[in-house]
C-alpha cells in the first residue's frame, strides 16, 4: 500500500512538473515534499493509505512545494533529510486537517 501511495505522489508531481520526469526520484520536490507529505499523513495523522484521496495528496503537494520555496533557506541549512521534512510537516498537518474538515462538512 505504501508503494502505491508513493507512486501516486510521484505521478502527481510528474504531471504537474513534466520537465522533472527524468530526475523525479532524486528531486527535492519528491525527496523532501513528497515523502514529507506521506510521512505526515501516515505517521503523524495515523491515516491509512486507502483513506488518503488524490485530492488531499494533490493539495498537500502543491502547498508543500510553496512552503518548500518559502522556507528553502532554512531547509537547506539542515543536514539531515528527515529534519528537512519535519520543517514542512507542521504546516502540512494544518492543511490536511482543514481539508478533512471541509470534506466532512
Amino acid at each position: 500500500m505504501i508503494h502505491e501511495l508513493n507512486g501516486r505522489v510521484i505521478k502527481i508531481i510528474g504531471t504537474k512538473y513534466p520537465r522533472l520526469r527524468h530526475l523525479i526520484r532524486n528531486h527535492p520536490y519528491t525527496k523532501i515534499v513528497g515523502i514529507g507529505v506521506m510521512k505526515c499523513l501516515l505517521d503523524d495523522m495515523q491515516m491509512r493509505p486507502d483513506e488518503i484521496s488524490d485530492e488531499l495528496l494533490t493539495e498537500m503537494i502543491e502547498k508543500g512545494i510553496e512552503l518548500y520555496h518559502e522556507k528553502e533557506d532554512e531547509i537547506n541549512e539542515l543536514p539531515v533529510l528527515e529534519q528537512k521534512r519535519k520543517v514542512l510537516c507542521k504546516s502540512l498537518k494544518q492543511i490536511a486537517t482543514s481539508h478533512l474538515e471541509t470534506v466532512a462538512s
